[in-house]
Parts: structure tokens; C-alpha cells; sequence
């Protein structure tokens, strides 16, 4: 009778155990975000629990394509990771557009669910990181923009969109760490 009684109590109760995707997603996201070191080395690994990245080096950047969704959630993912600035100025207008360019940004596409959506994954990042530096609301441009305090120059950006392949109504994930 008490495995019974035992068996019914955690079956009423493990509704209220599971977090909602937009609060799973979020965790992920700020723990990931907050890491202080993101390298080409630790990328694919660092974000393993959203998409599986598969990565391809170029010529002074290490670019990742989405192998595929691990959550369900994540439509499309990619990451660019720049090779370091030169250490000095250089008059050379390649070497100046590098030492401009972010160290690396890492995006990912979340459709819209019944149980996940822009706003649900907004309010969730804003419980863990406070309220946003930046924000919009306005029609066609509607984002919330975290400048994190460290690791320094990194940021996370949420925006809504569209879908350019079916119109479907999107999240956007952009984080990125400035030089």
C-alpha cells in the first residue's frame, strides 16, 4: 500500500517538477553565455545541449553549421570564431576589418510552439539575467539585448522574426564576445 500511496504522489507531483522548454532553454543559454572562456576547441561542446555543431576551418575563422537540433526547438544554428587580431595596428585594410570583428557570435533559430515562444523565452532570460541594456517593441523590430559585466564585451541578444523559408514566427539567439 505505501509504494502504492508512493507511486501515486510522485505521479500528481512531477507536473510541477518539469520546467516549462522556454526556462530549460534559458538555463542553458545563461550558463553558456556566462562561461568565461568560449574557444574554437570548446564551441561545439559548450553548446552541445542546443544543436550539434559540426565544424569546418577557413582561412582566419572557424565556422560551425548546424549538424542538427537536440531539443526540438532550435530550427537553425551556426557560429562564426574569428582568428585573433594582430597584436599591432597594421595600414593593411584586412588586417584592420579583423581587429573590428567580434571574436565570435553564435546564433540560433527557435521556432514558435505552443509551449515555447519569443515571449516566454524573454521573461525567462530576464529572470536570470535582470532586464535587458537595450530593448524594442516596436512592430518589425522587437529584441531584448543583455550586456553580461563578464566575461566583458559579451553579449546576448533575443529578437523576434520571421521565418524567411515559410513565414513562421521565430526567436533569434545571438551571442557575441566583442575583441
Amino acid at each position: 500500500m505505501r509504494i502504492l500511496a508512493a507511486i501515486f504522489i510522485s505521479l500528481t507531483l512531477a507536473p510541477f517538477a518539469v520546467a516549462a522548454p522556454a526556462d530549460d532553454i534559458a538555463d542553458v543559454l545563461v550558463q553558456d553565455v556566462r562561461k568565461p572562456t568560449i574557444t574554437p576547441d570548446t564551441l561545439s561542446a559548450d553548446f552541445a545541449r542546443l544543436t550539434r555543431f559540426v565544424r569546418h576551418d577557413a582561412s582566419g575563422m572557424v565556422l560551425f553549421t548546424d549538424g542538427g537540433s537536440t531539443d526540438g526547438y532550435v530550427r537553425h544554428a551556426m557560429a562564426n570564431f574569428y582568428s585573433p587580431a594582430p597584436a599591432k595596428a597594421s595600414k593593411d585594410a584586412k588586417t584592420a576589418d579583423a581587429a573590428n570583428m567580434p571574436l565570435f557570435l553564435v546564433a540560433f533559430e527557435f521556432s514558435d510552439q505552443p509551449d515555447f515562444s519569443f515571449d516566454g523565452l524573454a521573461a525567462a532570460l530576464e529572470q536570470r539575467l535582470g532586464a535587458p541594456s537595450s530593448r524594442s517593441d516596436q512592430s518589425g523590430a522587437t529584441f531584448r539585448t543583455w550586456s553580461l559585466p563578464q566575461p566583458a564585451g559579451r553579449s546576448l541578444t533575443l529578437a523576434r522574426a520571421q521565418a524567411s523559408d515559410n513565414g513562421d514566427p521565430i526567436a533569434v539567439v545571438q551571442i557575441m564576445q566583442n575583441r
